[in-house]
């Protein structure tokens, strides 16, 4: 092992290892829940009583990945903080009995959220080389009057500017999945399509069902097809069997649906009640999110045009359109990535996932880095791995760097958003 990845190792471990210890053990009723790792001092207040989200997350998988060498794993932690008592509470009942917790491996499934527009942004690019989807021909031509402005293009879903809302509470209500769908036709725009910039799960719900028409499949057909088998993705899926529940790290005790403790199935609400569907719902193991990582950058079987790529990896919106972050847009990806000492490294391209999940890669060296928590669980407001995120994307460009002092580490940082 070179001293790099001796040093990579050691930084990852130690990463893993604080997130594990600093977990907030919080149940829905705001009573302490038996933890199953180390907790913090923050875990004897309330939810409610917590000043800002910890760094934290009960599982933890984090690695990276360089041409030439062994990827470095590290995994840590469990797949729950609840306790056996916990599990049989019936106010944390859901759709598939609760497991019981187990320790985080490798072979630990998930719940990807936002990352899954990586795979959808993707099988779209392979549409655009294959002829079947014009980037700038207006989307109502193929799905109609489900489209709320006549003007929106497939170029503005992907790249978040069609002025539509960040998400829209499908959930609620009676309905199947087509008549949820149909209300997104309804929904009101934030701007004028092709202005501005607002990061909208609304939009890749759209491009997904974008994509189905034109490529003539169910998208989670089209992602293993076109995607997921040519990156050696061959793990992930919209819908885990259930037999593989005890696999996955839980997420939310969700109070916003009767879906109690959420384990196996896709956190985010709106995917639920729509999915299979384009913004989110994807699980992956490690192996998964490393292949999709090394897909983006430009190491797997999955080949596209370099006019593609190029729309893939670079900024879209110029200087006439700003994006609310240090990072900029490009056709499904996100362009650079901070850093632990408040600089950008911007030749990083991937994604971030509410649930604690991301995913980014370095199409100038190969190199990728992936970061897998569960840290909405047992609740959304506990916990942040916004500056883990930095570091493993330090590891990644700056690799001889020693680890950032807690100095180097800014505490003022807005919630995760995926």
């Amino acid at each position: 092992m070179s001293m790099h990845e001796t040093r990579t190792r050691a930084a990852l471990e130690a990463l893993a290892a604080e997130l594990t210890a600093a977990v907030v053990p919080r149940m829905s009723d705001g009573s302490a829940a038996t933890p199953q790792v180390a907790s913090s001092p923050q875990a004897t207040s309330s939810p409610a009583a917590s000043p800002e989200p910890v760094e934290a997350a009960s599982a933890v998988v984090a690695a990276i990945d360089r041409p030439g060498q062994d990827a470095v794993i590290v995994a840590a932690g469990r797949t729950s903080v609840l306790s056996p008592t916990d599990i049989g509470r019936e106010d944390l009942q859901s759709a598939h009995p609760s497991p019981p917790p187990e320790p985080v491996t490798e072979q630990t499934l998930f719940d990807m959220a936002s990352v899954t527009k990586v795979a959808t942004a993707l099988t779209a690019a392979t549409l655009i080389d294959d002829g079947l989807l014009d980037l700038d021909a207006p989307v109502h031509e193929v799905l109609g009057e489900r489209v709320p402005d006549p003007r929106i293009t497939a170029r503005m879903l992907m790249t978040h500017t069609a002025g539509l809302s960040p998400t829209l509470p499908l959930w609620t209500g009676d309905g199947d999945r087509e008549t949820r769908l149909d209300r997104i036709a309804a929904a009101p725009l934030r701007s004028e399509p092709g202005t501005a910039h607002a990061y909208s799960c609304i939009g890749f719900i759209l491009l997904g069902l974008l994509c189905e028409q034109l490529g003539g499949a169910p998208l989670p057909q089209l992602a293993r097809t076109r995607v997921l088998s040519p990156a050696g993705a061959n793990g992930a899926h919209w819908l885990p069997d259930e037999s593989r529940a005890p696999q996955c790290a839980a997420t939310e005790i969700d109070t916003a649906t009767p879906r109690g403790l959420v384990q196996g199935i896709v956190h985010d609400e709106t995917a639920w009640s729509t999915g299979p569907v384009g913004n989110a719902g994807l699980f992956a193991t490690v192996a998964d999110a490393l292949a999709l990582g090394r897909a983006l950058a430009g190491r797997t079987d999955l080949r596209l045009s370099p006019a593609t790529w190029e729309l893939l990896r670079t900024d879209q919106l110029g200087d006439d359109i700003p994006v609310d972050g240090t990072w900029r847009q490009g056709l499904g990806l996100r362009i650079g990535h901070d850093l632990t000492d408040g600089t950008t490294a911007p030749q990083l391209v991937g994604h971030p996932g509410f649930t604690g999940t991301s995913v980014l890669a370095d199409p100038s060296s190969g190199a990728v880095a992936v970061l897998l928590t569960n840290r909405v669980h047992p609740h959304r407001d506990l916990h942040t791995v916004l500056r883990a995120r930095r570091l493993v994307a330090e590891l990644l460009v700056r690799p001889s760097q020693p680890e950032p002092t807690d100095a180097a580490r800014p505490h003022d940082e807005p919630m995760d958003r995926g």
